[in-house]
C-alpha cells in the first residue's frame, strides 16, 4: 500500500510551510487525498510531485495564475510557450531593474557633485541637453508643466533655468525648460526620438554649485565663478545654464541645490 503523508510531514519533507501548501489547495493547484474514516486530508507520490512542481516555479517567481496556466497545458509545445512567455516577462524586468541601477547611480553622482563643487569652481563639460518643456521665463508655474510632471521620463531629467548676463554683466534666471543630459537619454524610454527633440549642444564650462531658498525674485550669488573666469583670464558665453538638482528641509526651511554651468567661449 502506498504510503500517504500528513501536510505537515509533506512540509517537512520539502522545505516549505504548512500554510504555503494549504494555499496551494486553496488556489487549486493540488488536492489532498482525504481518509473517508476520518476526513484527515493526506497526500500521496503525486500529491508530492505537484507540490515539489510548484514549489519550483515559485522559486523561479512564477505566479499561483502562472503556475495554473502551466499545469492546464495539455502538450510539451503548449509548456514550452508559457515558458517563453515567463523568459520575455523576465527579460523585461531585467532591462526596468537596469534602467532603475542607472537612474540611480546618475542620481547618487548628482549628490556627489553637489558635494564637490558647493563653494568650489572648476571647468567641467556639460553633456548635450535634449529639451522636453521650455517656457520664456523663469517662474515656475506648475499648472504649465502637468504633461512633464506626470510622464515617465519626468524621473530622467532636470529643470533647467537659462541664465542671461544683465545690464550689470551679472547673469539671472531668464527662462525655464525641463531638460535631460544625454547620459540620462540613453537609458530613457524617449531615447529612440532624440533625433527629433530641440537639444543643446555639450560644451566645456565653468562649473559651480549654489544654494537658493527661493528661486523666484532671487538675485543670484556668482561672484566665486566670476573671479574665477577673471583669474584665469576665462571668458564665458552670455547665457548659462543653472540645474534644479535637490533640496534639504531643515525645519522650515528648504534649500535648493543648484548646478551652474558657463560656457566658455573658446
Amino acid at each position: 500500500m502506498a504510503k500517504k503523508y500528513t501536510i505537515r510531514e509533506v512540509a517537512e519533507l520539502i522545505g516549505l510551510s504548512t500554510d504555503a501548501i494549504r494555499l496551494y489547495e486553496k488556489e487549486g493547484l493540488v488536492s489532498p487525498l482525504r481518509d473517508p474514516k476520518n476526513g484527515y486530508r493526506y497526500y500521496g507520490q503525486n500529491e508530492i510531485q505537484r507540490i515539489m512542481g510548484i514549489h519550483l516555479y515559485r522559486q523561479l517567481d512564477a505566479s499561483i495564475a502562472e503556475i495554473r496556466n502551466l499545469y492546464t497545458a495539455t502538450s510539451l509545445p503548449e509548456v514550452a510557450d508559457y515558458f517563453s512567455s515567463l523568459i520575455s516577462q523576465t527579460e523585461l524586468a531585467i532591462s526596468q531593474l537596469q534602467s532603475k541601477l542607472k537612474k540611480l547611480c546618475f542620481m547618487k553622482q548628482h549628490i556627489e557633485n553637489l558635494q564637490q563643487g558647493l563653494y568650489s569652481c572648476s571647468i567641467q563639460e556639460l553633456p548635450t541637453l535634449y529639451i522636453l518643456y521650455q517656457q520664456d521665463f523663469s517662474k515656475t508655474l506648475y499648472e504649465n508643466m502637468k504633461d512633464v510632471l506626470t510622464s515617465p521620463v519626468f524621473s530622467f531629467g532636470n529643470f533647467c533655468y537659462t541664465l542671461r548676463t544683465n545690464t550689470t554683466g551679472t547673469y539671472s534666471p531668464h527662462a525655464l525648460e525641463f531638460t535631460i543630459r544625454e547620459p540620462m537619454m540613453e537609458v530613457c524610454p524617449w531615447r529612440d526620438k532624440a533625433d527629433i527633440l530641440p537639444s543643446i549642444q555639450g560644451c566645456r564650462c565653468l562649473y559651480t554649485v549654489i544654494t537658493a531658498p527661493d528661486l523666484n525674485g532671487v538675485e543670484w550669488n556668482l561672484q566665486p565663478i566670476y573671479t574665477y573666469a577673471k583669474e584665469h583670464n576665462i571668458v564665458c558665453a552670455p547665457q548659462g545654464y543653472a540645474f534644479y538638482i535637490y533640496s534639504l528641509a531643515t525645519e522650515n526651511i528648504i534649500t535648493d541645490f543648484y548646478e551652474i554651468y558657463l560656457p566658455i567661449i573658446e
